[in-house]
């Protein structure tokens, strides 16, 4: 989203060291690259110093480097939780599927001592922020957080305590290990500055952990070598010229195969790109619109976000105004009753999401943003309502339980 078409007097790019992601690496090199400002902040790991030095040694700006140290301490603990008993007001588990997030907040909730908030990436990121603020607030009875890596960034919470429950991931291809940067990004969210808590703490929930999280702790993160790219439209235009019989798809397969870079640059990973390219190469658009709809953020994983895009493309490429009530039904957007119906509301918003996008880049086509945007918020009241009454004892029922205790 980041606007490269205007002149600004500074601009500030966070989490710099995402230019090294393999999904989502290009459009931070995109922003880095390509915003037109006088003066501009990269705010990040220092890991990513050495690789923004050498890509500005050809753009020719003037570069300098401030390393900050952290304000408040951060202490790694030599014991693990052994229990939920030992779950403290202010704790943040962190674990990295949808499912044990919500086993987690299960089994702490029925110990009876405290109410759980969630934060997970399929969380529409209104949601993501409510659930925070509903944790960092002191009138209410959520004090514990269970959450995903998704609480690394963006997100200003007051945790006392960091929990991995694994140091474990599936990311889409295999389980690994965290690396060093994923575990200090988690870890480095207790005891922020200025939050409630002035030191934060970090440990795991199975003493077999402790080993890798200390050595990761006490190791500097390796450094970023290669930055994303992908390829822009006009290189794909001229790329189509040239070959003029072949569909987005195989210019994409094609390009990637022989673009020639250079050892500061990679070509992002383009797997989701090329199932949207293969839908929308059945379509009869032109190549710049199949190029808008293989950018816009559709999750093609997922079932729902697929159909709706699909549905968008398709109306689109016969000329017709995508309407928004042509797709969604007025009883479609309802309070979900269990997780499976939490998760189709998730996609929805997604649906939504993508209609709001599409429809600030094809007004004339995606006329229904305002209802789109609506239908959104509708979408975050009823997560939130799903996610504030999942749980097993009441608020009244947990009070008591709180006075008994004082």
């Amino acid at each position: 989203m980041a606007d490269v078409t205007s002149v600004y007097d500074c601009a500030i790019i966070d989490e710099i060291q995402m230019v090294g992601c393999k999904q989502r690496g290009f459009a931070f090199t995109r922003a880095l690259l390509g915003i037109a400002a006088n003066e501009l902040h990269l705010c990040g790991d220092p890991a990513v110093v050495p690789l923004v030095e050498d890509i500005l040694k050809v753009t020719g700006d003037d570069l300098q480097v401030l390393k900050y140290e952290r304000l408040s301490p951060l202490v790694p603990l030599t014991v693990p939780v052994r229990s939920v008993s030992d779950i403290k007001t202010g704790d943040c588990l962190v674990t990295f599927s949808r499912r044990d997030i919500y086993k987690l907040k299960k089994k702490i909730e029925k110990a009876g001592k405290h109410l759980c908030s969630v934060v997970y990436g399929s969380l529409p990121p209104e949601t993501r922020t409510a659930q925070a603020t509903r944790f960092n607030d002191d009138t209410n009875a959520f004090d514990v957080l269970v959450a995903s890596d998704a609480i690394g960034m963006g997100l200003n919470l007051n945790i006392s305590r960091i929990i991995f429950s694994t140091l474990e991931k599936f990311d889409g291809v295999e389980t690994r290990d965290l690396t060093v940067s994923e575990i200090k990004q988690i870890a480095g969210r207790a005891g922020r500055f200025r939050s409630k808590f002035p030191v934060g703490e970090v440990t795991c929930l199975y003493k077999e952990d402790l080993p890798l999280l200390h050595s990761s702790l006490n190791s500097p993160s390796p450094l970023i070598e290669r930055a994303g790219l992908f390829p822009t439209y006009d290189l794909l235009s001229m790329y189509s010229q040239a070959h003029p019989k072949l569909g987005l798809y195989e210019i994409l397969e094609h390009f990637v195969e022989n673009a020639k870079l250079s050892s500061n640059y990679f070509i992002s990973n383009v797997e989701d790109m090329m199932k949207v390219a293969a839908i929308v190469d059945e379509l009869p658009l032109k190549l710049q619109e199949k190029y808008l709809f293989v950018v816009s953020p559709v999750d093609i994983n997922d079932e729902i976000s697929s159909m709706g895009f699909a549905q968008f493309a398709q109306k689109f490429s016969k000329g017709r105004i995508v309407e928004l009530r042509e797709i969604f039904g007025a009883d479609i957007v309802k309070v979900p009753k269990t997780p499976t119906e939490l998760k189709e509301l998730e996609s929805l918003h997604k649906v939504l999401d993508l209609y709001v996008w599409l429809s600030l880049r094809l007004e004339d086509s995606f006329p229904d943003r305002e209802v789109a945007a609506s239908q959104k918020s509708i979408c975050n009241s009823l997560i939130e309502k799903f996610l504030e009454g999942n749980q097993l004892i009441s608020s009244t029922r947990f009070l008591k339980n709180r006075r008994r205790r004082l």
